[in-house]
């Protein structure tokens, strides 16, 4: 069973000005009723404009302006976990915990957001506590550090299957020159070692372009991804 615990809004506006995140209250109507620094400074707005205003139109989500009716009333708004969310604990009185979903707002574009609810008493009435994280810059450290670990992985492998090709790439293609110097060699097998000689030659620039691997760029392969040497090379 949740316990819903009672606050009043000068007392509830203390304790979340003092956290770190964004955190507002919101009605049954799914009007903002209070709304700490953090959110003004998210929305770039001071208090007035967001008390009393509807979740979605507070802090600034593009698509409540696409629609007459406004938030809660478009198509993306019944895949929005934002809305899903606050539904969820104002309607069963129930918690919601670091929901992670993606969102877009004016002027900062498409965040990637982590909300939780909480069911709150609030001088006598029932609302919802939300608290809204903004991953979208730890996102964006982690896909970049991610990337760096991809290419390192992939540098090494590169430098191993370089060192391991040069050798016998050197020996075939001398071969196939001493061979094709030889005098009395019909033209069939003087076509053939200039055919296997054309595709050690091949090989040799994918070697060299796996040795000048600067970044990490993939392309498609059936199902799947593969490297892609030459965009991923410096002589690229």
């Amino acid at each position: 069973m949740t316990i819903v615990r009672k606050y009043s809004k000068s007392g509830l506006l203390e304790i979340i000005n003092a956290l770190p995140l964004a955190i507002c209250v919101i009605d049954k109507n799914r009007s903002v009723v209070l709304a700490n620094k953090v959110v003004h400074g998210f929305t770039n707005k001071n208090s007035e404009p967001l008390i009393d205003q509807i979740a979605g139109k507070a802090l600034g989500c593009v698509n409540h302006d696409r629609v007459p009716d406004g938030c809660g009333f478009g198509p993306e708004c019944l895949k929005c976990k934002l809305k899903e969310a606050l539904t969820h604990t104002l309607e069963k009185r129930e918690p919601t915990h670091m929901v992670e979903t993606t969102m877009a707002f004016k002027g900062k574009g498409v965040r990637v957001l982590r909300i939780s609810t909480q069911p709150l008493n609030l001088g006598g009435k029932e609302v919802t506590l939300l608290s809204i994280e903004d991953l979208t810059d730890l996102r964006s450290h982690e896909k970049t550090r991610l990337e760096k670990e991809k290419l390192s992985a992939v540098l090494e492998t590169a430098g191993a299957v370089c060192h391991e090709l040069s050798q016998p790439l050197q020996v075939i293609n001398g071969f196939c020159d001493i061979l094709i110097g030889h005098k009395g060699l019909d033209s069939e097998i003087t076509q053939a070692l200039d055919a296997i000689l054309k595709e050690v030659r091949r090989m040799g620039r994918l070697n060299h372009d796996l040795m000048h691997i600067t970044r990490y760029e993939t392309k498609p392969y059936l199902k799947s991804k593969i490297i892609d040497i030459e965009k991923s090379s410096t002589d690229s």
